[in-house]
Formats: C-alpha cells, structure tokens, sequence
C-alpha cells in the first residue's frame, strides 16, 4: 500500500474532461485525507477547481508561453518532488512533465486507442460490456491505491459572488423570475457535434409558454445562439458570452433541465444534479462522454457510419450528416418532457 505526502493530478484540459476528474480528486482526498493534492490544469480552465476544496493547489499551465512556459513548468513541478502523479491527460506535454518529474510514482490510464481505432475506422466494436465511461477510465490510474469510485457524481463549486453575478446578469437581460429557467446550449466544439438550429427552436418554442429559454454558450458561440433565437416564434434570452464558466454553473444550478449537444456544457449541468438531455451525432457511448445515468437522455440517430469520429468533425466526411438530420425535434422534445414528468 502507497503513503504519498504530496500528489499531482495532470488534467490540462478541455471542460468537460477537467469535470469528469472530480469524482477521482474526491475519492484521493478521501483515501489520503493528510496528503498534499495539487491539480495542474491550463489557465483557460482553472475556474472549474477554483472553490474545490478537496484540491491544496491549482498549477496553472498558459499555452501562450509555449516551449518556454512548459520548460518552466517541468522545473517547478521537479522542484515539488511529488510522491505521486495521477496523468489523466497523456498527451505530449503531459508525458514530458512527467518524465522529468523524479516522482517516485507515475500512474496513468489507458485511452483504449484500439479499441477507439477499430470502431472508428473499421466498426469493429470491440469495447468491453458494460460500456465505460470516461471518468471510471481514469480511476484506472488509481487502482494501484485501491481507490474506487463512491457514485456521487460529478461536482463544480461556486461562490456568492458567482451567484450574485448571475442574477445581474440575467435580470440585465429581462428575466423575471415568473417561469422555470429551461437551458438551452446549441454549440459544439465541432461542427459534426452539432445539431440543427431549427430543431433546438422548435423545441425552445415548444417548451416557451411553460419555461423561461435561456441559451447558453461562451463568446464563440454568440453567433449559433443567436441564429437559434432568429428562427424562434417565442422569446428567449441569449446568455452567450455573457457569463463565465462559473456563473453559467450558477444558471444550470437554477435550471429545470439543459438541452445540448456532446459538449462541455452538458456536464457542467450534471455536476450541479441538473437533469440533462444529450444529442449526440458523430459520436457514440463507446467514446466514454454519454452524460452519467442519472437524471438524463441520450438523443442520436441509428446510422452504420457513427461514430466517424471520437471529438468531432469540421464537417460530416459522407456529406450527408445523417447522424444529426435524422433526429426529429419531437424526439428531443419527448426526452425532455419524460426527463421532467
């Protein structure tokens, strides 16, 4: 049985990925309640952990300082003499920190390339049964502790100040506070993520009479927002870009669902136990990021070339992106009125 004083988890990004660690960071504190835990993360995402109390430290890692910042980081993890680091992130930058670190242990998981690449390139499906998700995955670097999972979910922390900063926001922007907030999040870190804007109108305007719509999404995504309020019969509020990462916790928070495509956004809303409604187009469970059990539908078309993809596509490579027009508004829209029955 290891005894480590100081541990470091590497999860460099994106959001959803950086969520779906806290089960993990929660079940380490809990196994090793004295030691040091600290979680390096890029600058851009820091805010995900920023009121986590299970974490001691948050290394932030800027991408714009490149081979310089990276060089940086290598000498000032060496210098921390880590007992233990957890590398959930595995890639390229992440192995090299980890090289130099002279950490006494180094634990990581597998991302099933293989089994990722038959399905993908051959529709070999290979992946074990029952399928598993992505955050049970990166208990794989921590089994060498007997660490397991205690099924409480995900979680994000915010402070009053978000939550004031939120209310402002959304009364600047009309909100009454006379209907349930109902979520809606269009975007999609690629375009093969992304379903039509005229089926996220027709549900928003079919949910308005009972529901306050509220779009969400960062600055990038002001444009999509916008263009799914252009096609809507009701009215709704566009929070695009208007609220940061946290104060868009507050808003799911305070939701009676979300409804999104496989983004970041989708399990933002879970670590705050909001019910969740996922459309899913080149991507499939297999790949891991289907939102947890719990208080959610899963939307998708039954088409033989999914998954085409494991974090999307530009565009659909057979031209007909079947995986998302073959999804009827009526089938989104009965998810989530069986998700709030």
């Amino acid at each position: 049985m290891i005894h480590p004083k100081k541990i470091l988890i590497i999860r460099l990004s994106s959001i959803g990925d950086i969520i779906l660690t806290t089960p993990l960071i929660r079940a380490v504190r809990k196994q090793f309640p004295e030691a040091e835990i600290d979680f390096l993360v890029k600058t851009e995402f820091s805010d995900l952990l920023k009121y986590n109390l299970q974490i001691n430290k948050i290394i932030k890692f800027d991408k714009n300082l490149k081979i310089k910042g990276l060089n940086e980081l290598k000498n000032q993890i060496q210098a921390q003499k880590y007992d233990w680091i957890i590398d959930l992130h595995k890639n390229l930058r992440s192995r090299y920190l980890v090289f130099f670190s002279n950490a006494k242990l180094i634990t990581n998981y597998s991302k099933q390339y293989w089994y990722r690449t038959l399905l993908i390139l051959f529709k070999i499906n290979l992946y074990p049964k029952p399928i598993k998700k992505v955050y049970l995955h990166y208990f794989d670097a921590v089994s060498v502790a007997n660490i397991i999972d205690d099924d409480q979910g995900t979680e994000i922390f915010f402070s009053e100040k978000e939550n004031q900063n939120y209310l402002q926001i959304i009364e600047n922007q009309g909100y009454k506070n006379q209907k349930p907030i109902l979520a809606i999040c269009p975007a999609a870190s690629a375009n093969t993520k992304k379903w039509l804007s005229d089926g996220f109108a027709k549900v928003a305007d079919h949910f308005a009479k009972k529901y306050e719509i509220v779009l969400l999404g960062g600055k990038a995504d002001i444009e999509i927002c916008e263009e799914v309020r252009s096609k809507m019969q009701s009215k709704a509020i566009n929070l695009a870009g208007k609220t940061n990462l946290l104060e868009s916790a507050v808003l799911l928070k305070n939701s009676v669902a979300l409804v999104c495509n496989d983004t970041g956004m989708m399990h933002l809303a879970q670590s705050q136990k909001t019910p969740v409604v996922g459309i899913f187009g080149s991507t499939t469970e297999e790949l891991g990021y289907f939102p947890l059990e719990s208080k959610s539908k899963a939307v998708q078309a039954d088409v033989p070339c999914r998954p085409c993809t494991h974090n999307g596509k530009n565009a659909c490579p057979k031209g007909h992106f079947d995986c998302m027009q073959k999804i009827a508004a009526s089938q989104v829209i009965l998810a989530v009125e069986d998700l709030l029955a």
